[in-house]
């Protein structure tokens, strides 16, 4: 990972916008940083949206005996799944829908997503404290970055949304809204062309043969 200034500093000079007596010829750090904070927030979508591994991450979670709820982890963003890990099998999360029309189930059976309060719902109370494990993409949100903050993922995409940002500043003034289009087809194609093997293949069942 590196800190977005050292980026900045790299695109200053592939735009031939370095610093004269350390002012800013023709783009100021601002306006940089905005277009890398942007192109984090697209980034994070797609590595969300196509599953890539390193964007992923787990954390331990542990029932009540008595509620039938748990609380989400502070850095939830989007669920992957939740797993028992006494027996390794998977809770299956519901729709609102199929939540409602549940007549019977036991405890751990089912969960629901509750995200506007960050909970997890259950389908009664396990009566002992139960060991659980959810994967989820964690929140990025660079919001709050500034030009000394580092970026996300390890680096990994450093090279990537850097990229991106210098064409956008290249294209600043055209205001072509289908170059902008491009350049996040590109980037997109670029981050699964890189990543998308280590993401589990997934084969589906064709049912009983005869």
């Amino acid at each position: 990972m590196a800190a977005i200034s050292a980026l900045i500093t790299e695109l200053r000079t592939d735009l031939n916008d370095d610093l004269v007596s350390g002012v800013a010829t023709r783009f100021s750090d601002t306006q940089y940083l905005n277009l890398f904070k942007k192109a984090i927030r697209r980034a994070n979508r797609i590595v969300q949206r196509n599953g890539i591994q390193f964007a992923k991450t787990k954390e331990a979670i542990n029932t009540s005996a008595t509620l039938n709820y748990v609380s989400l982890p502070a850095t939830f963003d989007v669920w992957h799944g939740l797993y028992r890990d006494d027996t390794h099998k998977e809770i299956p999360k519901k729709t609102e829908k199929e939540w409602e029309t549940i007549f019977s189930a036991s405890a751990l059976a089912t969960c629901l997503l509750d995200q506007a309060n960050s909970l997890i719902y259950f389908n009664g109370t396990p009566g002992a404290v139960v060991v659980l494990t959810l994967w989820f993409y964690p929140t990025i949100d660079p919001a709050a970055y500034t030009v000394d903050s580092e970026t996300p993922w390890s680096g990994r995409l450093d090279d990537i949304i850097m990229e991106y940002v210098g064409l956008r500043m290249k294209n600043i003034d055209e205001l072509d809204a289908s170059f902008d289009r491009a350049l996040m087809t590109d980037m997109e194609a670029q981050i699964l062309n890189a990543y998308s093997s280590n993401a589990p293949t997934v084969v589906e069942g064709q049912g009983w043969l005869p």
